[in-house]
Protein backbone atom coordinates (compact mmCIF):
# COMPACT_ATOMS: atom_id res chain seq x y z
CA UNK A 1 0.00 0.00 0.00
CA UNK A 2 1.37 3.16 -0.84
CA UNK A 3 -0.64 5.98 0.86
CA UNK A 4 -2.60 5.43 4.11
CA UNK A 5 -4.38 7.93 5.54
CA UNK A 6 -4.96 7.27 9.14
CA UNK A 7 -8.38 8.85 10.98
CA UNK A 8 -8.93 12.36 10.36
CA UNK A 9 -12.02 14.36 9.32
CA UNK A 10 -13.75 14.41 6.57
CA UNK A 11 -10.77 16.58 5.02
CA UNK A 12 -8.75 13.55 5.42
CA UNK A 13 -11.53 11.58 3.38
CA UNK A 14 -11.23 13.80 0.74
CA UNK A 15 -7.74 13.38 0.70
CA UNK A 16 -8.58 9.64 -0.10
CA UNK A 17 -10.07 10.84 -2.73
CA UNK A 18 -8.23 13.07 -4.37
CA UNK A 19 -5.43 10.51 -4.39
CA UNK A 20 -7.58 7.50 -5.65
CA UNK A 21 -8.53 9.95 -8.27
CA UNK A 22 -5.06 10.50 -9.30
CA UNK A 23 -4.20 7.03 -9.70
CA UNK A 24 -2.23 6.60 -6.39
CA UNK A 25 -2.62 3.36 -4.34
CA UNK A 26 -4.07 4.52 -0.68
CA UNK A 27 -6.52 3.05 2.21
CA UNK A 28 -7.49 4.57 4.99
CA UNK A 29 -7.60 3.15 8.67
CA UNK A 30 -9.33 4.21 11.88
CA UNK A 31 -12.16 6.14 9.97
CA UNK A 32 -15.47 6.12 8.51
CA UNK A 33 -15.20 4.00 4.65
CA UNK A 34 -14.47 6.28 1.97
CA UNK A 35 -16.23 5.22 -1.70
CA UNK A 36 -13.93 3.29 -3.82
CA UNK A 37 -11.12 3.56 -1.20
CA UNK A 38 -9.92 0.70 0.37
CA UNK A 39 -10.48 0.18 4.34
CA UNK A 40 -7.47 -1.43 5.76
CA UNK A 41 -6.98 -2.89 8.89
CA UNK A 42 -3.93 -1.94 11.33
CA UNK A 43 -1.66 -4.43 9.91
CA UNK A 44 -1.51 -2.87 6.88
CA UNK A 45 0.47 -0.17 8.38
CA UNK A 46 2.99 -2.50 8.19
CA UNK A 47 3.11 -2.03 4.55
CA UNK A 48 2.82 1.61 4.03
CA UNK A 49 5.29 3.74 1.90
CA UNK A 50 2.94 7.33 3.20
CA UNK A 51 0.99 7.67 6.14
CA UNK A 52 -0.98 11.00 6.80
CA UNK A 53 -2.63 11.51 10.37
CA UNK A 54 -3.61 14.36 12.14
CA UNK A 55 -1.54 15.05 14.89
CA UNK A 56 -3.04 14.78 18.17
CA UNK A 57 -4.73 11.46 16.36
CA UNK A 58 -8.14 10.71 17.09
CA UNK A 59 -8.91 7.22 17.39
CA UNK A 60 -10.81 6.14 19.74
CA UNK A 61 -12.19 2.82 17.95
CA UNK A 62 -8.36 1.70 17.75
CA UNK A 63 -7.30 2.53 21.04
CA UNK A 64 -3.76 3.40 19.44
CA UNK A 65 -1.46 6.42 20.73
CA UNK A 66 0.56 8.10 18.05
CA UNK A 67 3.70 6.52 19.19
CA UNK A 68 2.05 3.03 18.88
CA UNK A 69 1.32 3.85 15.13
CA UNK A 70 4.89 5.07 14.84
CA UNK A 71 6.01 1.82 15.68
CA UNK A 72 3.94 -0.37 13.34
CA UNK A 73 5.28 1.88 10.21
CA UNK A 74 7.60 0.92 8.39
CA UNK A 75 11.66 2.53 9.40
CA UNK A 76 11.85 4.19 5.76
CA UNK A 77 7.96 5.28 5.98
CA UNK A 78 7.23 8.99 5.38
CA UNK A 79 4.93 10.41 7.93
CA UNK A 80 2.63 13.35 7.20
CA UNK A 81 1.86 14.86 10.30
CA UNK A 82 -1.31 17.69 10.25
CA UNK A 83 -1.38 19.97 13.61
CA UNK A 84 0.16 22.80 15.26
CA UNK A 85 2.82 20.20 16.91
CA UNK A 86 3.71 16.86 16.99
CA UNK A 87 6.39 14.33 18.41
CA UNK A 88 10.36 16.36 17.66
CA UNK A 89 11.96 12.33 18.16
CA UNK A 90 11.10 10.70 14.94
CA UNK A 91 12.93 11.56 11.89
CA UNK A 92 10.16 10.23 9.39
CA UNK A 93 7.54 12.85 10.86
CA UNK A 94 7.17 15.50 8.46
CA UNK A 95 5.55 18.57 9.81
CA UNK A 96 3.14 19.75 6.80
CA UNK A 97 2.24 22.52 9.31
CA UNK A 98 5.85 24.34 8.71
CA UNK A 99 4.47 24.83 5.47
CA UNK A 100 3.37 28.55 5.63
CA UNK A 101 1.93 28.42 2.10
CA UNK A 102 -0.58 25.54 3.83
CA UNK A 103 -1.01 27.48 7.11
CA UNK A 104 -2.00 30.56 5.46
CA UNK A 105 -4.11 28.84 2.94
CA UNK A 106 -6.18 26.71 5.93
CA UNK A 107 -6.68 30.49 7.60
CA UNK A 108 -8.23 31.33 4.62
CA UNK A 109 -10.46 28.50 4.63
CA UNK A 110 -11.34 29.15 8.46
CA UNK A 111 -11.89 32.66 8.26
CA UNK A 112 -14.33 31.77 5.47
CA UNK A 113 -16.14 29.44 7.64
CA UNK A 114 -16.30 31.71 10.27
CA UNK A 115 -18.20 34.34 8.25
CA UNK A 116 -20.45 31.57 6.49
CA UNK A 117 -21.31 30.54 10.58
CA UNK A 118 -22.05 34.23 11.86
CA UNK A 119 -24.06 35.03 8.52
CA UNK A 120 -26.05 31.69 9.49
CA UNK A 121 -26.67 32.55 13.30
CA UNK A 122 -27.09 36.60 11.74
CA UNK A 123 -30.44 38.40 11.02
CA UNK A 124 -28.21 41.12 9.60
CA UNK A 125 -25.89 41.49 6.29
CA UNK A 126 -22.04 41.67 7.06
CA UNK A 127 -22.36 45.29 5.67
CA UNK A 128 -24.51 46.49 8.28
CA UNK A 129 -22.27 45.40 11.28
CA UNK A 130 -19.91 46.28 13.17
CA UNK A 131 -17.11 43.61 13.97
CA UNK A 132 -14.14 43.39 15.98
CA UNK A 133 -11.52 40.83 15.10
CA UNK A 134 -9.18 39.87 18.24
CA UNK A 135 -5.35 38.89 17.51
CA UNK A 136 -3.65 39.27 14.16
CA UNK A 137 -2.20 36.48 13.18
CA UNK A 138 -2.91 34.36 10.36
CA UNK A 139 -6.54 33.81 10.85
CA UNK A 140 -6.90 37.17 12.03
CA UNK A 141 -5.36 38.66 8.73
CA UNK A 142 -7.99 36.48 6.63
CA UNK A 143 -10.54 37.61 8.56
CA UNK A 144 -10.10 41.52 8.51
CA UNK A 145 -9.47 41.34 4.71
CA UNK A 146 -12.45 39.53 4.04
CA UNK A 147 -14.77 41.50 6.20
CA UNK A 148 -13.26 45.05 4.68
CA UNK A 149 -14.12 43.20 1.16
CA UNK A 150 -17.44 42.70 1.99
CA UNK A 151 -18.15 46.50 3.06
CA UNK A 152 -18.37 45.33 7.00
CA UNK A 153 -16.75 48.15 9.45
CA UNK A 154 -14.02 46.44 11.27
CA UNK A 155 -11.67 46.88 14.65
CA UNK A 156 -8.62 44.99 15.10
CA UNK A 157 -7.62 43.94 18.60
CA UNK A 158 -3.62 43.52 18.77
CA UNK A 159 -1.09 43.47 21.38
CA UNK A 160 1.61 44.60 19.08
CA UNK A 161 1.89 48.32 17.57
CA UNK A 162 3.29 46.63 14.01
CA UNK A 163 -0.22 44.32 13.83
CA UNK A 164 -2.61 47.82 14.73
CA UNK A 165 -0.59 49.29 11.83
CA UNK A 166 -0.83 46.58 9.16
CA UNK A 167 -4.95 46.33 10.20
CA UNK A 168 -5.30 50.22 9.81
CA UNK A 169 -3.11 49.89 6.01
CA UNK A 170 -5.74 47.03 5.53
CA UNK A 171 -8.61 49.57 5.99
CA UNK A 172 -9.79 48.72 9.55
CA UNK A 173 -9.54 50.35 12.91
CA UNK A 174 -7.12 48.80 15.55
CA UNK A 175 -7.00 48.83 19.23
CA UNK A 176 -4.61 47.72 22.27
CA UNK A 177 -5.41 44.17 23.33
CA UNK A 178 -5.36 45.28 26.80
CA UNK A 179 -7.68 48.42 26.11
CA UNK A 180 -10.33 45.86 24.56
CA UNK A 181 -13.27 46.06 27.25
CA UNK A 182 -13.32 49.95 26.21
CA UNK A 183 -13.51 49.14 22.53
CA UNK A 184 -15.88 46.14 22.89
CA UNK A 185 -19.24 48.17 23.02
CA UNK A 186 -21.37 48.93 20.12
CA UNK A 187 -19.30 45.81 17.89
CA UNK A 188 -22.69 43.30 17.07
CA UNK A 189 -20.44 40.39 15.92
CA UNK A 190 -16.81 39.15 17.73
CA UNK A 191 -14.58 36.98 16.51
CA UNK A 192 -11.19 35.98 19.20
CA UNK A 193 -8.52 34.38 17.27
CA UNK A 194 -5.97 34.47 20.49
CA UNK A 195 -5.28 31.18 22.13
CA UNK A 196 -5.12 32.80 25.74
CA UNK A 197 -8.26 34.18 27.88
CA UNK A 198 -9.00 37.63 26.25
CA UNK A 199 -12.91 37.81 27.10
CA UNK A 200 -12.95 36.73 30.93
CA UNK A 201 -16.12 37.65 32.83
CA UNK A 202 -15.11 41.08 33.03
CA UNK A 203 -14.42 41.87 29.75
CA UNK A 204 -17.49 40.11 28.55
CA UNK A 205 -19.49 43.00 30.60
CA UNK A 206 -18.51 45.40 27.73
CA UNK A 207 -20.50 43.22 25.57
CA UNK A 208 -23.59 44.49 24.17
CA UNK A 209 -26.44 42.33 24.38
CA UNK A 210 -27.30 41.53 21.11
CA UNK A 211 -23.82 40.70 20.37
CA UNK A 212 -22.57 37.44 18.79
CA UNK A 213 -19.25 36.30 19.72
CA UNK A 214 -17.04 33.16 17.91
CA UNK A 215 -14.45 31.91 19.33
CA UNK A 216 -11.58 30.47 16.87
CA UNK A 217 -8.69 30.12 19.27
CA UNK A 218 -6.97 26.67 19.41
CA UNK A 219 -6.81 25.78 23.14
CA UNK A 220 -7.09 27.17 25.73
CA UNK A 221 -9.41 29.00 24.03
CA UNK A 222 -10.19 33.09 24.76
CA UNK A 223 -13.25 33.18 25.84
CA UNK A 224 -15.22 32.42 28.85
CA UNK A 225 -18.34 30.47 27.30
CA UNK A 226 -19.88 29.80 30.77
CA UNK A 227 -19.49 33.38 32.03
CA UNK A 228 -20.81 34.55 28.12
CA UNK A 229 -23.22 32.13 28.76
CA UNK A 230 -24.60 33.27 32.43
CA UNK A 231 -24.53 36.84 31.26
CA UNK A 232 -27.29 36.22 28.37
CA UNK A 233 -24.72 35.92 25.31
CA UNK A 234 -24.61 34.51 21.98
CA UNK A 235 -20.97 32.66 22.21
CA UNK A 236 -19.89 29.47 20.96
CA UNK A 237 -16.83 27.41 19.53
CA UNK A 238 -16.05 26.77 15.88
CA UNK A 239 -13.26 24.67 15.58
CA UNK A 240 -11.77 22.84 12.94
CA UNK A 241 -13.53 24.57 10.37
CA UNK A 242 -11.64 23.59 7.18
CA UNK A 243 -12.80 20.03 7.71
CA UNK A 244 -16.62 20.87 8.78
CA UNK A 245 -17.01 23.99 5.99
CA UNK A 246 -14.70 23.25 2.84
CA UNK A 247 -13.53 19.41 3.52
CA UNK A 248 -12.40 18.93 -0.41
CA UNK A 249 -10.63 22.56 -0.53
CA UNK A 250 -8.96 22.20 3.06
CA UNK A 251 -8.05 18.27 1.69
CA UNK A 252 -6.99 19.86 -1.82
CA UNK A 253 -4.51 22.39 0.38
CA UNK A 254 -3.01 18.99 1.96
CA UNK A 255 -2.40 17.65 -1.10
CA UNK A 256 -0.45 20.40 -2.19
CA UNK A 257 1.31 20.57 0.59
CA UNK A 258 2.69 17.20 0.21
CA UNK A 259 3.21 17.55 -3.39
CA UNK A 260 5.40 20.94 -2.30
CA UNK A 261 7.20 18.43 -0.19
CA UNK A 262 8.13 16.03 -2.84
CA UNK A 263 9.26 18.72 -4.77
CA UNK A 264 12.02 19.23 -2.24
CA UNK A 265 10.33 20.48 0.51
CA UNK A 266 12.08 20.64 4.27
CA UNK A 267 11.44 17.89 6.61
CA UNK A 268 11.07 18.71 10.22
CA UNK A 269 13.93 18.98 12.09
Amino acid sequence: MDHVIIGGDERFAWLARLLHWRGVEVGTIFREPVPDVPDLGADELRNATTAVVNYPPKLPESGMTFEELLAELPGDARIFACGPWHPDEDARVIDLWADEALTRENARLTAEGALASAMQASESALRDMRCMLIGWGRIGQALTELLVAMGARVTVASRLAAGRNRAVERGAEAVYTGEIADALPGHQLIFNTAPGMVLDAAALKSVDREAMIIDLASPPYGVDLRAAWDMGLRAWREPGLPGRYCPRSAAMALLAAMERCDRGGKRHE
